[in-house]
């Protein structure tokens, strides 16, 4: 009934402005990535690539001076749906949220608590939330009609397909925009402030891979390959780009591969590591089942991608026994035990019910730390993105982008956390 009650609310405005007053502060997938030939044929390549990041830079990223104001507007781009959830001022669902609405509903919800949080602490600044599938407020109209043309900071909660007009939005008015939602780069170049919250999967691949080359003792080493699906083979080839992994296995699955194939590669009297760069979790969730069902008896520690949620759980890894390992990776976790967590959820019952998910959280923490970075250096804060003191939950690390010819890209957050499940168990690795 509270969340009927919210969504209604909702719906008197397709834009919703919140403010909140000021105090200092008080408590202070990249879809173009180059593609290389397989293993043993670019090992220069691979080197060459490894040592992008760490290629002196061919000029520095000047912005312009970011004098500090009192008061500052943030513009929060989300999908909500309202036009179709309320009609008439009466709800058109029963029960749940639709799927396609829930993750948009959940950012507002952190939004709006943090907005509630900000004002205890004094602060002003004017967050305007558009509803970006509603008449009139779509990304294209909003653009049209210069409606951010007062904003500070533009968040986006945004699909892949409408990173790019965005990005180009604030690069023509200089003003940073944060991909909250999408890891994909949308092949976006020479963008100082273009920020991507959500690791690409270039990003994710290095951080598996340099996870096994580090926790790789003599191990038997398989790796899956899936060819026929383009970014699936994309993903292969940024791991092998990643390291030099040595004495490995490679097993083609753009089919099932046959458990007799199986037997003869998969050492039963040892732990087996297992590297499925593999986006589609059903196809994974297969060839995960293969093995468990085919090897009972043999040990697997199997590296999965961050699209696994139905299969990297505990429910699931319960399901598979006490032989089989699941890691992924993932760009935030919040600990339900810490006390901010839990004065989030006692709010989150009060003004919704039920209990806040994910990306509730991630509304809250975004909005709440770039909120910081405003106030504390201005606008054009991006020369001091590395203070990551007012994080919330996440320690962000923003890191600009280049490439191997030392040109610029945009600043994305290197972050991530790997995921461990096992029997039920998770444990997480920061």
């Amino acid at each position: 009934m509270l969340l009927k009650k919210h969504i209604r609310t909702l719906c008197l405005l397709t834009t919703l402005f919140i403010a909140f007053d000021d105090s200092a502060f008080a408590q202070s997938y990249r879809g173009d990535e180059e593609q290389t030939s397989d293993n043993n044929t670019t090992k220069k390549s691979k080197k060459n690539n490894r040592k992008e990041d760490k290629k002196k830079k061919s000029r520095a990223i000047e912005y312009p001076l970011s004098p500090l104001k009192t008061r500052y507007q943030i513009d929060v781009l989300i999908p909500l749906y309202l036009d179709e959830l309320v009609v008439d001022d009466k709800i058109t669902f029963k029960g749940k949220l639709p799927e396609k609405a829930q993750s948009g509903v959940n950012f507002y919800e952190g939004i709006k608590l943090a907005v509630d949080s900000l004002n205890q602490l004094g602060y002003k600044t004017n967050v305007c939330i558009h509803d970006i599938s509603s008449k009139g407020s779509q990304i294209e109209q909003l653009i049209e009609a210069d409606s951010m043309a007062s904003s500070d900071l533009i968040i986006g909660f945004v699909p892949a397909q409408q990173v790019s007009a965005l990005a180009k939005y604030a690069l023509a008015k200089q003003v940073n925009f944060v991909s909250a939602f999408s890891p994909s780069d949308a092949n976006i170049k020479d963008n100082p402030y273009f920020i991507l919250i959500n690791p690409t999967l270039q990003t994710n691949c290095q951080k598996i891979a340099t996870s096994i080359l580090k926790k790789r003792v003599n191990e038997n080493l398989i790796i899956y390959r899936r060819s026929s699906v383009a970014v699936d083979s994309m993903a292969y080839k940024l791991m092998l780009d990643s390291v030099d992994f040595k004495n490995f296995v490679v097993v083609d699955c753009d089919q099932m591969p046959d458990s007799a194939s199986l037997s003869k590669i998969v050492d039963s009297a040892d732990k087996n590591i297992i590297l499925m760069p593999i986006i589609d979790a059903l196809y994974a969730e297969k060839l995960v089942q293969q093995l468990h069902k085919t090897f009972s008896n043999v040990e697997f520690e199997i590296y999965g991608m961050p699209s696994w949620k139905s299969l990297a759980s505990t429910k699931k890894t319960v399901e598979l026994g006490e032989k089989i390992a699941i890691n992924t990776t993932q760009p935030y976790f919040f600990d339900a035990t810490l006390p901010l967590s839990q004065a989030i959820a006692a709010k989150y019952k009060i003004n919704f019910g039920g209990r806040p998910s994910e990306m509730t959280y991630r509304g809250y923490e975004i909005l709440f730390w770039m909120n910081a970075l405003l106030y504390k250096y201005g606008t054009h804060f991006n020369p001091k993105m590395d203070d990551n003191a007012p994080f919330i939950f996440t320690p962000y690390n923003l890191t600009q982008k280049w490439d191997g010819q030392n040109e610029f890209y945009y600043i994305e957050n290197k972050h991530l956390y790997l995921s461990h499940f096992q029997a039920g168990i998770v444990s997480i690795e920061r």
